[in-house]
């Protein structure tokens, strides 16, 4: 039986190169000769792949009759079992086929990548506890975030009795106010447009409500990486509230320096980017000022004028980088260049410039106290106005942890051009300040980084690493949890006198104690003690001591 299924396949075999061979003789006389050796290739494929088919075969016959001789009187192998053998090779072969076709189907489609927007069903909500609610399509391409936070301020004040008049700094009154209340919404689109909404409902200046970050942007662009428009953080400065967010400050309020001399927030177009897997960062922007301390639009995002734009650029490295951010290093250089305003509405010249700075803390409702809302904004240090055309300010930062010690500092120069005294041109006049901070976690934890814009993480920490109870055990006693203990302290230093212009010069010094009782929920007491000197004539120096509780809610 054997010798007659090798002698078929062997007729088979010589059959179908007898079909190879008239297939090739009866071809058309045009048909190139490279058609024709293809032709033949293709068919000596298929013969080697039925010689193969046969020699698996033999194989198999050749195990039956080894393995399931027949017994002794019991019937050889017979048609039936060769019968058998040929179909489960052949479905063996089937199935390696279709396997071979599945496989390549799932690698195609993992080569080609998921298409975006193709998978809208299946939303899920979930609570994220440094953020709040989330909603995500299942490969989050998109995405949307509701959140609310706020920081109620309380402060208690002493000063010098000669700074009381309203002709100097005015009298600071205790008191309690919400410093900020400002709902959010924020997301992305198609997996590279991202937005955010965060109006500053606690200002609100001739019925237009203030913003926070009002932006859209596109990300994930080669080179260029993200690109944003709208009403943003300009990128200078690297304490809470500067590059970073207010829900990230070790104190109540940002230094003297960056009161003095930024514009933390403005509406134009920015794009930012990584470099070195994420070791270095630059970035640009070009904006109308909001904040200008000449007209009233504070952060409005409203601008009407010819000619007053500002433009900014940084850099940011991080030599240092262990234990998944436990350790770093951070040092960064931004470089402002802007027009400066004109007075009223910023029609007519000349163009003019102001530097100065308030206590740090503060005694209004927010940016106001002018008189018809209680509180007292008044400045500390004041240049008053300097017509000049341009200011162009470079500054420096530092930022180093190692576990649950860090240390902080930034210093910065800011330089007014072609400034007028007496009706002439006397050239450029100069001023400077900066500060240099110190903090340590009681309990352990450490202050985080955010690698993608190379600033402080706009959560400050990860999360305690207990978080804060008190209740009942099952007992009858009481279990707790402490949660995270920080200790600070800060010098500050700003000096606004160049001469003909002096807007004096002032050193702060603050302590802090911050209670971190969970990831949503933090309190900071603060201790400042401040003072101005080296006044212009008819501004008395003016010696300020204060106290400040700030309770922080946000998700």
């Amino acid at each position: 039986m054997k010798a007659f299924w090798q002698h078929a396949l062997r007729k088979y075999v010589a059959g179908a190169c007898v079909a190879l061979l008239v297939t090739v003789g009866t071809s058309r006389a045009g048909d190139a000769d490279l058609e024709l050796r293809a032709l033949i290739e293709h068919q000596n494929k298929q013969i080697q792949e039925q010689n193969r088919q046969i020699e698996e075969l033999k194989k198999r016959l050749d195990a039956t009759e080894a393995t399931k001789g027949p017994a002794a009187g019991a019937p050889g192998l017979n048609n039936d079992t060769v019968k058998k053998l040929v179909t489960d090779y052949v479905n063996e072969v089937e199935q390696e086929k279709a396997k071979e076709k599945t496989d390549g189907a799932a690698k195609a489609s993992s080569d080609e990548g998921y298409k975006v927007g193709t998978i809208l069903n299946n939303v899920t909500a979930r609570w994220d506890p440094a953020n709040g609610m989330r909603f995500e399509t299942p490969n989050k391409d998109f995405t949307f975030h509701a959140g609310f936070r706020f920081q109620l301020d309380n402060v208690y004040w002493s000063q010098t009795a000669k700074s009381i008049p309203a002709a100097q700094l005015g009298d600071l009154q205790d008191g309690i106010f919400f410093r900020r209340i400002r709902p959010s919404f924020d997301g992305t689109l198609w997996e590279v447009i991202e937005y955010n909404c965060e109006p500053a409902f606690e200002q609100v200046q001739n019925g237009v409500p203030n913003f926070d970050d009002v932006s859209v942007s596109i990300s994930k662009m080669p080179v260029i990486g993200t690109v944003r428009i709208g009403h943003q953080k300009v990128p200078q400065g690297f304490e809470g509230d500067m590059y970073s967010s207010s829900k990230a400050m070790t104190f109540l309020e940002r230094s003297a320096y960056t009161d003095a001399f930024y514009e933390n927030f403005a509406t134009g177009i920015s794009a930012t980017n990584t470099l070195l897997d994420e070791r270095m960062t630059w970035a640009a922007m070009a904006y109308f000022q909001d904040n200008n301390p000449i007209n009233t639009n504070n952060n409005n995002a409203v601008f009407f004028g010819d000619g007053v734009a500002g433009y900014t650029g940084r850099l940011s490295a991080l030599p240092l980088w262990e234990n998944d951010g436990r350790c770093f290093l951070h040092l960064g250089v931004s470089g402002t260049w802007r027009n400066n305003d004109r007075p009223g509405t910023d029609v007519a010249d000349p163009r003019v410039m102001r530097f100065r700075a308030r206590p740090q803390l503060r005694d209004a409702i927010g940016d106001f106290g002018n008189g018809i809302i209680p509180g007292d904004s008044a400045r500390m240090v004041d240049t008053g106005v300097i017509p000049s055309s341009s200011t162009g300010i470079l500054g420096l930062e530092l930022f180093y942890v190692m576990g649950p010690f860090s240390l902080q500092s930034e210093y910065a120069w800011a330089t007014a051009h072609s400034a007028t005294f007496g009706g002439r041109d006397i050239g450029e006049r100069g001023f400077e300040g900066g500060y240099v901070q110190v903090s340590y976690f009681l309990t352990g934890e450490n202050r985080t980084y955010d690698r993608r814009y190379g600033r402080e993480g706009t959560t400050y920490i990860s999360r305690p690493y207990t978080p804060f109870w008190f209740v009942r055990d099952d007992e009858g006693g009481t279990s707790w949890g402490r949660g995270a203990w920080e200790l600070a302290a800060r010098w500050n230093y700003l000096n606004l006198n160049d001469a003909p212009f002096q807007g004096g010069q002032l050193e702060g010094l603050e302590l802090g104690i911050n209670w971190y009782l969970n990831t949503n929920l933090k309190i900071q007491f603060e201790y400042l003690n401040e003072k101005s000197f080296a006044q212009p004539a008819g501004r008395v120096p003016a010696n300020v001591d204060a106290f400040g509780i700030r309770t922080q809610l946000f998700f």
